[in-house]
């Protein structure tokens, strides 16, 4: 078969149908200031304290900040430092998101003021720190979760009642190989062997999220269960719908 097709859709579709788990997505665009972690923590402590210390500005944190252009000589800071510290103080609305594989955990959060946002990612002792427009941020989010075109192909008759015991699930997330459920058919198998992720996206305060759980690019709404989770399998259009209604629904009120 042509190998840019996908056997098990084109098999249960009855046609065509193309590999959309290979469909080669953008890379994201180059953080605007790549900086250890607690960079942006440091930028809060040090900025308007007028002559800081030696020790203080010499940190790893601040010294980055200072080559960055953020803080200056003495601990002062710039304007576009004054800028993002004013969003972050500002924001009416806030967003967090945390992404697992086998590599480890990122974080991802966001801080809205008006119509501008200031992005920050931390995975390890790096942090990326973003200023940009809001609805771009939320586009970042979504290229940044690694979410890509999914055709949500089924094993006929495959139960998605089944609960998949949740070290289960970060025993795959974080790259051990567990056999598949006994039962499972071989769509969902061929699903199973490939690398997990998990990506969580919540509103700080809110009971309201959006739990996911990828295999490859299959994408699976995680919901908790007593024994583990379930997951249901859904498109990837029903993620990108999704996101935005969990914005309108935990905004609404703000």
């Amino acid at each position: 078969m042509n190998d840019l097709l996908d056997p098990f859709a084109t098999e249960y579709a009855g046609q065509p149908l193309e590999r959309l788990d290979q469909t080669p997505g953008r890379p994201l665009p180059e953080p605007a200031y790549t900086l250890p972690s607690g960079a942006l923590q440091a930028l809060f402590d040090l900025r308007g304290r007028g002559l800081v210390s030696a020790a203080k500005r010499n940190t790893p944190a601040a010294t980055a900040l200072r080559e960055a252009g953020l803080l200056g000589r003495f601990g002062g800071a710039s304007e576009t430092a004054t800028t993002i510290a004013g969003i972050v103080e500002r924001a009416g609305r806030t967003l967090a998101a945390e992404r697992v594989n086998r590599s480890g955990t990122t974080t991802w959060s966001c801080w809205a003021s008006g119509t501008d946002a200031v992005v920050r990612t931390v995975h390890g002792d790096t942090e990326t720190i973003d200023l940009l427009p809001f609805t771009s941020a939320v586009g970042r989010l979504i290229a940044w979760s690694g979410i890509e075109p999914f055709w949500p192909v089924a094993d006929p008759g495959d139960d998605e009642s089944r609960v998949i015991p949740d070290d289960v699930v970060d025993a795959m997330v974080s790259g051990h190989q567990v056999d598949p459920p006994a039962g499972a058919g071989p769509v969902f198998a061929a699903r199973w062997q490939q690398p997990w992720s998990t990506v969580s996206i919540a509103v700080p305060g809110s009971d309201d999220g959006l739990p996911l759980v990828f295999m490859g690019a299959a994408s699976h709404l995680r919901l908790r269960v007593e024994g583990g989770s379930r997951l249901q399998l859904v498109p990837s259009y029903w993620v990108f719908e999704a996101l935005p209604q969990l914005l309108e629904r935990s905004w609404s009120t703000t």
